[in-house]
């Protein structure tokens, strides 16, 4: 199985970055990935201190904003220049620095003045620095194969897209759903192991075209269980141990 896409998504709900290659930790999440999230405004997230894990109801996301498929994000954490930008179609529309609050409060302002009514209350951009705001607490890493990727394409008359599935390593494979198989298998990529865990279960976010940012009328999570017997795209990993993995490297059973 050779890596063909490497991905992180550094702000929960948005589109992600691709990247030639990742510096796994272990135990870790992938890096950079869903290290901030933007709240709704609810009481909760706005007393809360940066660091504290909430359920994805309390932050913006494609479930209830499909507006959010037209945006993606980058993050640099460089020490000396952290940059947090946010594109709209391809264009980097705001560029901030996350650790200063007057740039958060632009970010904020923004969403603010975007979807006004359709929020809670005054949006907060949430920052995790050891952990993420992934849909789950614990630290696990998604993998998913193109092949798996073409055959939901084929039955739903879409194009294939894993920016629809948020999924941090695309593999080749020439077998749909057949990284199921490596459920509690440790693969290696170098020096790093990953443990597989389980197969990640796929929400209503999955009907948010990340093309047009269009819901689709047909639930395709509803779908799939007709058509596949389950609902299921990709795996978790844990890291278990460290290493650089990149893109064209072959992740294989250890």
């Amino acid at each position: 199985m050779q890596i063909h896409e490497l991905w992180h998504f550094p702000v929960k709900g948005f589109g992600g970055n691709q990247m030639p290659l990742a510096k796994l930790q272990q135990g870790g999440y992938f890096p950079n990935d869903r290290q901030f999230a933007i709240s709704i405004g609810s009481e909760k997230t706005a007393t809360a201190s940066d660091g504290t894990w909430f359920r994805k109801a309390h932050f913006l996301q494609l479930m209830s904003h499909e507006l959010l498929a037209e945006y993606s994000c980058r993050y640099d954490n460089d020490i000396t220049n952290p940059r947090l930008e946010l594109l709209h179609h391809g264009t980097t529309c705001l560029s901030i620095d996350p650790t200063q609050p007057t740039d958060c409060q632009r970010f904020e302002g923004f969403f603010s003045t975007l979807l006004g009514s359709k929020l809670r209350g005054k949006p907060r951009l949430m920052t995790m620095k050891h952990q993420a705001y992934s849909d789950q607490s614990t630290a696990l890493i998604s993998i998913a194969s193109n092949a798996s990727l073409d055959a939901f394409a084929e039955a739903t008359n879409t194009k294939p897209d894993s920016r629809r599935f948020r999924i941090n390593i695309i593999i080749d494979s020439n077998t749909p759903f057949a990284e199921e198989t490596l459920i509690g298998r440790t693969l290696r990529c170098g020096d790093a192991l990953l443990l597989v865990k389980e197969p990640v279960g796929r929400c209503a976010a999955i009907n948010v075209d990340p093309a047009t940012a269009k819901r689709n009328p047909e639930d395709y999570v509803r779908f799939m269980k007709a058509y596949f017997g389950h609902s299921n795209l990709g795996i978790f990993a844990e890291v278990i141990n460290g290493g650089i993995i990149r893109v064209g490297c072959k992740l294989k059973p250890a």
